[in-house]
């Protein structure tokens, strides 16, 4: 009898201190951070699975390398309505990014002499042609068809406008075949001289964003079409975020999400994350019929470690009845 208070009491002592240790793990194991619901959308939402159901979800696009990371597309639903499309970016992927101006995919030997500026002669910068989720069955559809990442270390004409390391987010409209057939050449931003005036096509008043330009000629680009920009010259150069549309044969051909690498990295707080949203200035009507977004937001999520790009809080659109073209 007198030998069992000596075996338990190390067993008892022991069988204390897990239990202290637990107590002080226990909080941080189990309690949510309160940061979470401020740290963008889609905070480790379950993967949509066949069909949507009412349960908000996440559709993920195939990830490609960048720096030392990835950039991927998603996608998320709630109830079959969509409620996001965006990239996401590792935080890994802002670290050893290209020095170099371009990839060296879309150049032209503007001035005939046999090779090809990377500064002045090529445009595009470093891209990845992202395709976007599919949709959910269930799930309203989104009119967008695929994604195009640029990252531009030393940014791009206009100059004193986006000449600093940016990012450009393209959300296309139309399929690759449109993009691809907008050739390089020796006219405006590198576009092909007998396309300009295609590219150059005014967007009826009835499609057009508030504020935006009908033509913008002077911004016509190689493999990419006619950029709409709403900012007044008087601006200056970019500092945050902007947000362009994408003008091709009188159509929109993309929603354009811009902001500098600066921008993207002050939102980096592993604390309490951050997300910061403006609103997409809309047309009067939208030629295809859909669901469009309204605001863009750019956002750091500490719980999963990554930067969105996102366009946001969409609406439905019945669109313009009859009307076959290949742009809004």
């Amino acid at each position: 009898m007198n030998s069992s208070p000596r075996i338990l009491r190390p067993a008892t002592a022991a069988g204390l201190a897990c239990v202290a240790l637990l107590a002080a793990l226990l909080p941080s194991i189990w309690q949510r951070p309160a940061h979470l619901s401020r740290s963008g959308p889609a905070a480790r939402l379950p993967v949509c699975g066949a069909r949507t159901g009412a349960a908000a979800c996440v559709s993920l696009g195939q990830a490609a390398a960048l720096g030392r990371g990835t950039v991927r597309t998603y996608s998320e639903y709630r109830n079959g309505v969509p409620r996001a499309v965006g990239i996401s970016l590792t935080a890994s992927a802002l670290t050893a990014l290209p020095t170099t101006p371009t990839d060296g995919r879309h150049c032209h030997d503007a001035d005939a002499d046999g090779s090809t500026d990377p500064v002045h002669e090529c445009v595009g910068g470093h891209s990845r042609e992202l395709a976007l989720p599919g949709t959910p069955a269930g799930a309203a559809g989104l009119p967008f068809q695929w994604a195009l990442f640029n990252w531009n270390p030393h940014g791009h004409n206009p100059h004193g406008r986006y000449d600093v390391p940016h990012f450009d987010v393209h959300f296309y409209l139309v399929p690759q075949e449109v993009r691809t057939g907008i050739r390089t050449g020796g006219c405006a931003l590198l576009i092909a001289c007998d396309q300009l005036a295609t590219a150059a096509r005014p967007v009826p008043a009835a499609y057009l964003p508030a504020g935006y330009p009908a033509s913008s000629p002077q911004t016509a680009e190689g493999a990419m079409g006619a950029h709409l920009d709403s900012r007044p010259p008087t601006t200056g150069t970019l500092t945050g975020q902007t947000f362009i549309y994408g003008a091709y044969a009188g159509g929109l051909i993309f929603m354009e999400p811009m902001l500098t690498k600066d921008f993207l990295l002050r939102h980096r707080d592993p604390a309490t994350g951050h997300r910061t949203c403006d609103p997409i200035p809309q047309p009067a009507a939208w030629r295809t019929s859909g669901w469009y977004p309204t605001r863009y937001c750019t956002a750091y999520r500490p719980d999963l470690g990554d930067y969105t790009v996102s366009l946001t809080d969409f609406v439905p659109s019945a669109g313009s009845p009859g009307f076959t073209g290949t742009g809004n």
